[in-house]
């Protein structure tokens, strides 16, 4: 049994137009002989996911840790290493870092705060803590330990070098009010300004028992609920902005073909308990998940996730394993099990590309 928000990032593109026949996602020809692309929408993914992960407070999940790579991690919090934390690129853990484990940095380690833990760490940069550096067990600094005093660390210490702390300008991550990503006012210019009418949709669309295929453009939904096997394709750039909850039971397969991307906006809760597949044929960086307000974000088993989630306001939860390609932007971090980041650069359709080209209607396709 598994509860899952980000699932509805994995929408598979496969057709412009958009069918509902209680079965099977309706067959397409090739791009060239679909509808034509109703619009282009705009995507602020570029803007939002900045690092491989940005927590507006703090890290505390036990279990086998964070394995973060390919970009940067910035905590406005703190760090609390329980089991075995491994960030490949900078981490800045603004309000200290603290627990019982291990913790590998490939790059430089920053904190406004102290590091006190028991267990080994190792930095292949510098350490900057303004509150200084204790514990128990090794350490190991490769570049500049920089603190405002003689280190209490008790066991092995290995340091390249010794200097004066450097002061953080600030926390990592852009969590204040006039930072954030305002995704109700998106929201709402949505629900003014959408394709549905012109790809035959009400205002009030809300899938059920049903599959579904859309095509490049802004499509505005009540909500997902559905019990039982749920298909949604999407193909093409697609922004949905789904206004209530998003919640099913049973089999659910979100996808993409290959090339398209997809931006979704959720003012709901979003709840997944079943087996589901997550971003199939969707590159890393194509799928992006937008959450409104204050929400639990829950994943329950073994979770794998080719998208990027920003929800400042939500905690995520997590029990087992949870993997993600893309990025991480949420609040807290709970839980029992690991979490893999592997940050992808965010895919965006531009004006010229052949997303956003409008193709010529062609009659009886299925």
């Amino acid at each position: 049994m598994r509860t899952n928000i980000v699932l509805l990032v994995v929408v598979a593109l496969s057709g412009c137009g958009v069918s509902f026949d209680g079965g099977d996602v309706a067959r397409s020809a090739p791009r060239t002989s679909r509808q034509p692309v109703l619009s282009c929408p705009a995507s602020p993914a570029k803007k939002v996911f900045t690092s491989a992960m940005c927590l507006c407070g703090d890290y505390a999940a036990v279990g086998q840790g964070a394995w973060v790579q390919g970009g940067a991690a910035g905590l406005n919090g703190s760090l609390d290493v329980v089991g075995r934390h491994d960030f490949s690129g900078d981490v800045v853990a603004y309000g200290g870092v603290s627990g019982v484990g291990d913790l590998t940095v490939g790059g430089s380690l920053s904190t406004a705060g102290s590091v006190d833990t028991v267990g080994d760490i190792e930095v292949a940069g510098d350490l900057n803590a303004a509150s200084g550096v204790s514990g128990v067990g090794r350490l190991t600094v490769k570049g500049t330990l920089r603190t405002p005093e003689a280190e209490a660390w008790t066991g092995r210490a290995s340091i390249g070098a010794k200097g004066a702390v450097e002061p953080l300008s600030g926390p990592p991550c852009g969590c204040g009010k006039d930072q954030v990503l305002d995704i109700a006012a998106v929201m709402a210019t949505a629900i003014e300004r959408n394709d549905n009418q012109a790809a035959g949709l009400s205002l009030h669309e809300s899938i059920g028992e049903r599959s579904l295929v859309l095509g490049s453009g802004s499509y505005v939904f009540d909500g997902v609920q559905a019990v039982g096997a749920h298909t949604l394709t999407v193909d093409g750039a697609v922004a949905l902005f789904v206004k209530g909850d998003f919640e099913t039971v049973g089999s659910t397969h979100l996808k993409l073909t290959p090339g398209s991307t997809l931006d979704l906006y959720i003012d709901g809760e979003v709840n997944m308990v079943g087996d589901s597949s997550f971003g199939e044929g969707a590159s890393p960086g194509a799928v992006k998940l937008y959450v409104a307000g204050t929400r639990k974000l829950g994943l329950v088993g073994s979770q794998s996730v080719v998208g990027s989630i920003y929800a400042p306001a939500s905690d995520l939860e997590l029990v087992g394993e949870s993997t993600f390609d893309g990025a991480l932007f949420v609040r807290n971090v709970h839980g029992v099990g690991r979490l893999s980041v592997t940050f992808a650069g965010q895919k965006v359709a531009e004006p010229g590309d052949e997303l956003c080209r409008a193709q010529p209607v062609v009659k009886g396709i299925e």
